[in-house]
């Protein structure tokens, strides 16, 4: 066996071994179902939605924070337009006479976690959320956030689940599974207590928490990962509450996908650089042991498969052409060519291979029940054929940007 095949069975045994162990953290810990109880009190609660350039988006955005199912002198709704160039500004004081909105706009600073201090800085609610400009929340999502903070006064923070709204083409399909895999993965990563981002849409927090630890930081613009890592490196708790149900747009071109993809997986290896005395450490449980481990490793390891494909089929079209060049016999086969499906390969391999796909599916039907979404074949068509060749290209990017250290901003 070459050293290349190596990398590649340590790549699969490395995945098959990590999604093995949260299935067992399922089995163990099996998500709570929803109740229909209400909190005992409604303690106030100010949801921060920094926007710029969001003018298409934002009142759908603010028509779902209006209709949340919490007593309306208990919330507030705070807009921060970071100096956005189309007229987010005008669509944001369109919602300007409702009671629970304020509207503020400030000077462009280039990164969304300005506009968060900045909303941070104007409430004094005992809760605080955030809430992008292009996501939806469902009527009951707060209500469960709330809950999940009362019976758990340990609790510092706490992630929704978050599912794609309305898919239409092949690329949006496709995320919609990766997402149902995400709330899996939220999920157990509750149970064994490593939470390692707290996604812009509708993530709350204890007003405490940032008279402790401070506000938010520019964390090479992933400023939820960051957070959640700072958490962690005080050991403060990070809940996922299942239950609360949060819809956001996804990027629905190529372009807009690997630009995105590209400065949450620079933010991971950023961050992870910056926190790299957690790795390996007890201290940090878990987290530190396990899931900052097996996130760099999947990381770099699917890189190394993606460019170890590429090399092998790269060499195969290569060889072909080679001996077509020097021979002149075309490379098709013979029509009386016949498969013996005695001869199908079965090397471990294909075993390993084989289990990985089977437990990634059983993961995404998880995921699937958890958050009651429905996924059909043609959403796991589009996943399973898409994901891993598109992947690779904002690994790359990200990784290429980490080393040129690249800044971008609010776009990506």
């Amino acid at each position: 066996m070459d050293i290349g095949t190596v990398g590649v069975y340590c790549s699969f045994f490395l995945a098959l071994y990590f999604e093995v162990f949260l299935l067992i953290s399922f089995f163990e810990k099996k998500p709570a179902a929803k109740t229909s109880s209400r909190p005992a009190r409604y303690p106030m609660a100010a949801v921060l939605v920094p926007c710029w350039n969001k003018a298409a988006t934002l009142g759908p955005t603010i028509e779902s924070l209006l209709a949340l199912d919490y007593p309306k002198d208990k919330l507030s709704i705070v807009i921060i337009d970071d100096g956005s160039t189309d007229n987010t500004y005008e669509e944001a004081l369109k919602f300007a006479h409702h009671p629970q909105v304020t509207v503020f706009q400030k000077q462009n600073e280039g990164s969304k976690y300005s506009a968060l201090n900045y909303g941070l800085a104007k409430t004094e609610s005992e809760l605080v959320g955030c809430l992008d400009a292009d996501s939806f929340v469902a009527p009951d999502a707060l209500l469960e956030i709330v809950k999940h903070f009362e019976v758990d006064p340990q609790t510092m923070a706490v992630a929704p689940a978050m599912k794609v709204h309305r898919p239409h083409n092949v690329l949006e399909l496709m995320q919609t599974v990766e997402y149902t895999f995400g709330i899996f993965y939220k999920k157990m990563f509750d149970n064994i207590g490593a939470i390692s981002v707290l996604p812009g849409p509708f993530s709350f927090y204890r007003r405490s928490l940032f008279d402790q630890i401070g506000g938010f930081r520019k964390a090479y613009h992933t400023e939820d990962m960051e957070m959640a890592f700072r958490m962690q490196s005080h050991g403060l708790k990070i809940a996922n509450v299942h239950t609360a149900l949060v819809y956001t747009n996804v990027p629905s071109s190529l372009g807009a996908l690997v630009r995105q993809r590209t400065r949450w997986s620079r933010g991971f290896l950023e961050n992870s650089k910056d926190y790299s005395y957690m790795y390996f450490n007890p201290k940090y449980g878990h987290f530190g042991l396990l899931v900052l481990p097996f996130g760099l490793s999947a990381f770099l390891l699917a890189l190394y498969v993606a460019g170890f494909t590429l090399y092998n089929l790269l060499s195969l079209v290569l060889n072909k052409v080679f001996i077509l060049y020097a021979t002149g016999i075309p490379l098709g086969l013979p029509a009386s060519y016949k498969v013996d499906w005695l001869y199908l390969n079965t090397d471990m391999m294909l075993f390993v291979t084989a289990a990985v796909l089977m437990f990634t599916f059983v993961a995404i039907a998880i995921g699937s029940r958890i958050a009651e979404t429905r996924l059909g074949l043609k959403h796991l068509a589009a996943y399973f054929v898409l994901f891993g060749l598109v992947a690779p290209l904002w690994l790359a990017r990200a990784t290429w940007d980490t080393v040129l250290s690249r800044e971008r901003g609010w776009l990506v």
